[in-house]
């Protein structure tokens, strides 16, 4: 038996060598432990605020000021043990709180955003679900009449690393494909993280609108670990 499979090690070797390439060029699959969202405090941010408002008439062509931005740089570090400031945790203050967890409200209070994620580890493809809906309607985000034809509620995905705001992304993940599979449920990849570390995405909702208190452009960002 023993003899056998030598055979069948030398075949797969020498079928190998034929077609141009070694045992050593097969990638084995991903093994170790995953990355996902960072546990923490519930998002608490809406309590007590009234619920903002998405009037569909108050989109324009316009676009936001901050449609090619990533992390601005001048986040508000919160504090950790011992009243040290924690570059991970930042916050930033265009754009609202980053979250823990993995469901919570946009900036402006207007929609509920939860999402989920294909196994994360670094350099490996990434696919994200996420689900949408208006807090004042409960009804899914979908695509509203001033939006192109095609164009999904779900503008874009942007991936950065709050202690490393000089660090670009592939440029990929910024484009990353989006499919709406049911009406406020969208699937977002493949986005690859290149880097280990505490990462945070930001959900961009209707970015063609204006960014004002009762247009439909909104934010929603969340801390993921990548091992």
């Amino acid at each position: 038996m023993k003899f056998r499979n030598t055979l069948f090690v030398i075949a797969a070797g020498s079928l190998l060598s034929g077609l141009g390439c070694s045992s050593s060029d097969v990638e084995a699959p991903a093994t170790g432990p995953a990355g996902g969202a960072v546990v923490g405090p519930a998002d608490d941010h809406c309590v007590g605020q009234p619920e903002g408002v998405s009037d569909p008439a108050a989109c324009t062509a316009e676009p936001s000021p901050e449609g090619d931005g990533g992390a601005s740089g001048d986040d508000d570090g919160a504090s950790a043990e011992g009243g040290a400031a924690d570059c991970s945790q930042t916050h930033d203050a265009d754009y609202g709180d980053t979250l823990f967890n993995s469901s919570g409200k946009d900036d402006d209070c207007k929609y509920q955003v939860s999402w989920a994620a294909t196994p994360i580890r670094k350099g490996q493809n990434v696919t994200f679900t996420v689900t949408t809906s208006n807090l004042m309607t409960g009804k899914p985000l979908e695509r509203i009449p001033s939006q192109k034809v095609g164009a999904t509620a779900l503008s874009r995905v942007e991936p950065y690393i709050p202690c490393d705001p000089t660090h670009l992304p592939p440029s990929a993940d910024l484009r990353a494909p989006i499919t709406e599979t049911a009406p406020g449920v969208f699937e977002v990849g493949p986005i690859v993280f290149d880097k280990s570390g505490r990462w945070a995405v930001r959900f961009h909702f209707y970015e063609a609108c204006v960014d004002s208190e009762t247009s439909p452009h909104g934010h929603a960002a969340f801390f993921v670990d990548v091992p």
